[in-house]
């Protein structure tokens, strides 16, 4: 796990800029892999086969689920786009660097996910913020149902690659593009 330091997120809405504290919490460094979660559930529901990639068809239950069976939860959405910008304030935490070494999306993902930890992490360590697959979180949006998903996937422009970048699905819904990672308030010991 990544320890992820306190500060302030400056929220910026269609009407209105809000500033939200993010205590310190822990993240896991990779999203969930399909080996890790055979492991802790017993199945692996993917559609796209291979052992470290990114598990997905996984509902938001079924991520819920695998982060209490290993003593974890899910993000909210605002601790979700606090590690993934690691400190920066551009739209992509990588700034203006190729996107095609940050990120598995549309232009470079050949229509499928990758093993975990393949592209260059951000400036905290964390791989795969962007890109890969959507990741759920424990946010439910307020004026949209569903519950709120970060990070694009491999399917996405690279628009949908923005550490701002959300959409909503009802949380009973899998698809092969939606995976999750973990986070703790207390480091946790784990290969992740």
């Amino acid at each position: 796990m990544v320890s992820i330091p306190s500060g302030k997120l400056i929220v910026s809405t269609e009407y209105r800029s809000i500033e939200k504290f993010i205590d310190k919490f822990f993240m896991d460094r990779f999203e969930v892999t399909q080996e890790s979660y055979q492991i802790i559930i017993g199945y692996n529901p993917s559609f796209f086969v291979g052992k470290k990639r990114p598990v997905e068809k996984v509902n938001w239950f079924d991520a819920v689920e695998y982060c209490l069976k290993i003593g974890k939860r899910l993000p909210n959405e605002w601790e979700w786009e606090w590690a993934s910008r690691s400190g920066a304030t551009s739209k992509f935490y990588w700034g203006e660097k190729d996107p095609k070494l940050y990120s598995w999306f549309k232009k470079n993902s050949e229509k499928k996910t990758h093993p975990v930890g393949q592209k260059t992490p951000n400036s905290y360590g964390l791989f795969d913020m962007s890109g890969n697959v959507w990741e759920w979180t424990d946010s439910f949006h307020e004026t949209m149902s569903g519950k709120v998903l970060r990070g694009g996937s491999w399917r996405n422009s690279i628009n949908a690659m923005k550490s701002s970048k959300w959409i909503t699905s009802l949380p009973i819904h899998r698809f092969h593009y939606v995976g999750f990672r973990c986070v703790s308030s207390r480091l946790m010991s784990n290969n992740n």
